[in-house]
């Protein structure tokens, strides 16, 4: 079924359409023809899931800005959207988008971009260009190869590849000072984490499930950070302190540490997670009196498992889980 708007030639001059997320039925399978509409600036048509294809993509409308069909039920190759540089906004996100991600390099507006949970594969395009680049998305697909350089990126603020199969080492951060979300976890990553010094907006941080090793870097300059992910990986020495932050929630089980830096950790760390590692008794004892200092434990800490010491003495009062 086609729902064709080239019917209505006046509407060469419309510059905003959006379709609501109840526009169309998901029985439809319906083909939008939006040829008519050259002059185009804004496309919104998410969560309609009776879409399943465009018969104009907007490749070609110059002055295009966002286009928002996230959530739809449309398949196919992602277009070649070179000829558009005044893209600032791409939402293909919840499609059955296939093959590889085309070339961004002649978007130098782009802000946003998600083509999370699709079915895409082949690498992460050059980013070089994308200087304004604020969000990529391409979480839950299939892509490969190695992160691009993102040094270029400096505006750059959520990062998310998680759930993927990306090779290689995660590059230098120390140009992103910005960056406030970083999703890796589920992936093919080596090497180790870069420092994380220059990078004080952080917030979320999710490496989990990859073959990360070497020692977790020190987190003394991120005052805001409140979640970190780090499990199932060969992490190895120290367990970093953990006072600087603002940290709720740090998960560090299945990896080979065996020592913990801190003498005391944030009041509103409530879920510690550290089984399954090679923590010694002094590094367990460590932690226990680092909560006990901070007051005690008002919600989840887990040592146990794996080569990890038992505490000795009385150094934490409440049972542990």
């Amino acid at each position: 079924m086609t729902f064709s708007l080239s019917i209505f030639p006046e509407l060469s001059s419309v510059t905003v359409l959006e379709l609501s997320s109840t526009a169309t039925s998901s029985t439809l399978n319906m083909n939008v023809d939006i040829s008519a509409l050259i002059n185009l600036e804004i496309f919104k048509a998410p969560g309609n899931i009776g879409i399943s294809s465009l018969t104009n993509d907007l490749s070609n409308n110059i002055n295009l800005k966002t286009i928002n069909i996230g959530k739809c039920n449309i398949g196919g190759i992602i277009p070649d959207y070179s000829n558009v540089t005044t893209l600032s906004t791409i939402l293909f996100n919840d499609n059955s988008y296939i093959g590889s991600i085309p070339s961004l390099s002649n978007n130098t507006n782009l802000k946003t971009f998600n083509i999370g949970s699709n079915s895409l594969t082949g690498p992460i395009p050059d980013l070089s260009n994308n200087i304004a680049l604020v969000s990529i998305i391409g979480n839950d697909n299939s892509l490969s190869g190695s992160i691009p350089d993102l040094s270029n990126n400096i505006a750059l603020q959520t990062f998310n590849f998680s759930t993927n199969n990306i090779s290689g080492s995660i590059p230098s951060l120390s140009a992103n000072t910005l960056i406030k979300y970083i999703y890796l976890n589920d992936n093919n990553l080596s090497g180790s984490v870069p420092s994380l010094s220059t990078n004080p907006a952080l917030i979320f941080l999710n490496v989990s499930g990859n073959s990360l090793s070497g020692s977790i870097p020190s987190l003394n300059n991120n005052s805001n950070l409140t979640d970190c992910y780090l499990s199932v990986n060969n992490f190895t020495g120290d367990i970093p302190n953990l006072s600087s932050t603002s940290l709720t929630t740090f998960h560090t089980p299945d990896n080979n540490l065996s020592g913990y830096r801190g003498s005391d950790v944030t009041s509103t760390l409530t879920d510690f997670r550290a089984p399954r590692n090679d923590l010694t008794e002094s590094a367990v004892n460590s932690i226990l009196v680092a909560f006990s200092a901070a007051g005690g434990i008002n919600g989840n800490i887990l040592l146990q498992g794996g080569t990890n010491a038992a505490p000795t003495g009385k150094v934490f009062p409440p049972k542990l889980p």
